[in-house]
């Protein structure tokens, strides 16, 4: 869980700082009010120190439903990030000393908007069915 992080300065190493969270998922981080605030490099910087895990944005209005403890759906009218740190092939953060400006190589990232479904074991999206429109109604 990140309980500190100027959004200002994440991109410095030791700007954001972490804990142990509630443990409803395991190897994920994740961040709150993630679109306005500017937090981005605060969960890149907390998943590039944690490449193992997998970090969640939740945008204003916006939150994830878990689904067989490993599928998270997208609800509200936000957007949810999921910055997923499995291809991270070089990172400079147990080189350098604090304050200094983190460096990355391999973040991928995913943006979900209502009804899709990621799966957090498969690291990917989960096909789901578009809702027919009927243009009679």
């Amino acid at each position: 869980m990140i309980y500190e992080g100027n959004a200002g300065r994440a991109h410095l190493k030791g700007e954001v700082r972490m804990t142990s969270g509630l443990g409803f998922l395991n190897h994920v981080i994740i961040d709150s009010h993630f679109d306005k605030r500017g937090r981005f490099a605060r969960l890149a910087q907390a998943v590039a120190a944690n490449p193992g895990a997998m970090g969640i944005g939740l945008g204003e209005d916006t939150g994830v439903v878990v689904r067989h403890g490993t599928q998270i759906e997208a609800i509200g009218s936000g957007a949810v990030t999921i910055v997923d740190g499995r291809n991270v092939v070089h990172n400079n953060i147990a080189d350098i000393d604090f304050g200094m400006p983190i460096s990355v190589e391999g973040l991928v990232v995913h943006i979900m908007s209502k009804g899709n479904v990621f799966d957090l074991a498969t690291k990917s999206f989960v096909e789901y069915a578009i809702p027919e429109v009927n243009l009679e109604d």
